[in-house]
């Protein structure tokens, strides 16, 4: 095994640091984070391996940063994290097979 270069489509949409990410129905899911000013993010997005490319998915409740994930059944869960300050929200994205 080897680190390989991945092509332009496999790049993330926005750049981001310090995100959350896990694997649901087949997809790569990333959110939040913290993006270029610093900001911490509140977007989210998901790569489709078949499809070759990233969508676009629903926004985070609250905009934050180095987050712990754990994925259940169909929903990542974004636990803690930073956002002007500590943060205690746990919120989770659940994504549907299709």
């Amino acid at each position: 095994g080897g680190w390989l270069k991945m092509e332009r489509s496999f790049f993330l949409k926005k750049r981001r640091a310090d995100f959350v990410a896990g694997s649901l129905s087949g997809r790569v899911i990333v959110a939040g984070g913290l993006g270029n000013q610093p900001t911490v993010l509140e977007t989210a997005e998901a790569f489709h391996p078949g499809k070759n490319k990233w969508e676009v998915l629903p926004t985070m409740p609250t905009p934050r940063c180095a987050c712990s994930s754990i994925v259940i059944k169909n929903c990542l869960l974004a636990v803690g994290g930073v956002s002007q300050g500590l943060s205690d929200a746990v919120e989770a994205l659940c994504v549907s097979d299709s």
